[in-house]
């Protein structure tokens, strides 16, 4: 999400898939894990945030410009405009929110690695963030990170865990959150996706240029295979593989086609999706790096994706559903699902689902199960594939946005009093529920517990 600011792993020699470990001589700080295939590094003074990623004695790909570069974690939430008494806020981010990231802060001070290590391909690191717009003041909550080298090619799955322990215990709603930020250097300048409405059938790709004036740099894609990638002149580059289709934001700043690791020009790409990050929560994510053509990190993408329909069990997780007019009880959810309060009781608490994909003609219902103490009625909009142009500016993007939840794109039902009662929408005669779908809203009476959301046959 961020710009950098001109912008507004134990050394291991590795022979085939055996692994060995030790410092890097002319850079301690700077630890690798590697094998045939891959080498990936982490620098311990700056928080164990991915600052290498190449083939075997190839290239690095990833830019550390500055401190809000590399492939780290980087987490969004309230208060809109964050201020710590007694600390400094760099006037380039005034208006920046609560923004803890894995490498340090804006001001060059790096985050704080509590704990690392390295066995058989695998590295663990744990992580005191900083906040990204404030000097020296350190994040009421901790990072996990762990990489999975392949041992098939040059690849590794990437797992991330934020564990907040925050003082401030206001009931913050929903933010953009990277899962993860990935920032590469000059050369891999292509952003390149899939984002047509047959995933999977062969179509060609795209490629997609931040080329616009307006001041926010990146733009937003729906990635309908779930895979997003940097690559050179020559189609050769990094790929991020989310598990499911996925909102990504991305694109290039400065000079294409050139620069090391310190150079300010750089390439961007994230997976990102809205999240509720309550101050005691757990939340975890994954997803998988591919360096190579974008053939080879389509075919990974292709290999790894889920072929099931949505389907979103709220016992343990949102699942990046969130909400206007309205919260949930909060975390942990601990089996009971989202106990819904509206804001405003004479309104209806409106539920909103992450970006998502799903073809109508392969799912013509929508089934929910909840918990209602008295008689009501709900209502499910669904959301259509935004048009050719919406990833050209980030304007563009907003103004679908606005177009996401029309009445001519709903269906209401009734609602009993019960527990764990299911209610389903059969929307197969319904003529504007065709072509892409690309996620839902629901609207539902205060005190409402919603168990389940489902999208059948």
């Amino acid at each position: 999400m961020r710009r950098s600011t001109t912008l507004g792993f134990l050394c291991c020699l590795a022979l085939l898939s055996a692994v060995a470990h030790g410092a890097d001589r002319k850079n301690p700080e700077l630890v690798f894990v590697e094998n045939e295939f891959i080498r990936v590094g982490i620098n311990l003074k700056w928080g164990g945030a991915i600052t290498h990623v190449s083939k075997a004695n190839g290239p690095n790909l990833i830019n550390s410009h500055d401190l809000g570069r590399q492939i780290q974690q980087s987490y969004y939430s309230g208060p809109a405009n964050y201020q710590r008494k007694g600390k400094l806020k760099n006037k380039n981010w005034q208006n920046f929110p609560w923004n803890p990231i894995q490498t340090g802060d804006s001001f060059r001070i790096g985050s704080k690695v509590v704990r690392h290590r390295i066995e058989k391909g695998k590295l663990y690191v744990k992580t005191i963030p900083m906040l990204w717009p404030m000097k020296d003041d350190a994040a009421e909550c901790h990072m996990e990170t762990w990489v999975s080298l392949s041992h098939s090619g040059p690849m590794f799955s990437y797992k991330a865990r934020l564990t907040n322990t925050r003082s401030d215990r206001t009931r913050y709603g929903a933010h953009p959150q990277e899962i993860p930020a990935i920032y590469t250097n000059g050369p891999w300048h292509r952003l390149i996706s899939y984002r047509g409405d047959q995933p999977f059938s062969g179509e060609a790709v795209k490629e997609m240029r931040n080329d616009h004036k307006e001041p926010w740099p990146w733009i937003n894609f729906l990635a309908t295979e779930g895979w997003t990638a940097l690559v050179n002149d020559q189609g050769s580059g990094i790929g991020v593989c989310a598990p499911e289709p996925s909102e990504f934001h991305g694109g290039f700043s400065g000079r294409r086609g050139t620069g090391g690791e310190k150079s300010a020009n750089t390439g961007y790409m994230s997976p990102v999706t809205r999240e509720i990050l309550d101050h005691n929560i757990v939340y975890e994510y994954a997803c998988r790096f591919v360096l190579g053509s974008v053939q080879d990190i389509r075919k990974e993408a292709t290999r790894i994706a889920s072929r099931k329909l949505p389907a979103w069990d709220f016992n343990e997780s949102r699942h990046g559903w969130h909400y206007q007019n309205g919260q949930d009880g909060g975390w942990p959810l601990a089996g009971n699902g989202l106990a819904l309060k509206a804001n405003n009781p004479s309104r209806p608490v409106r539920m909103l689902s992450p970006i998502t994909f799903w073809q109508a003609k392969s799912a013509r219902q929508v089934s929910l199960e909840l918990s209602s103490e008295k008689p009501g009625s709900i209502t499910v909009y669904w959301r259509g594939m935004p048009p050719e142009n919406t990833s050209e500016k980030p304007s563009h993007w907003a103004a679908w946005r606005k177009t996401w939840w029309d009445n001519t794109r709903s269906a209401s039902r009734r609602i009993r009093k019960g527990n764990h009662t299911r209610v389903k929408f059969n929307l197969k005669e319904t003529a504007t529920y065709q072509g892409g779908i690309t996620g839902l809203a629901i609207d539902v009476p205060d005190g409402v517990t919603v168990h389940q959301i489902r999208v059948e046959k």
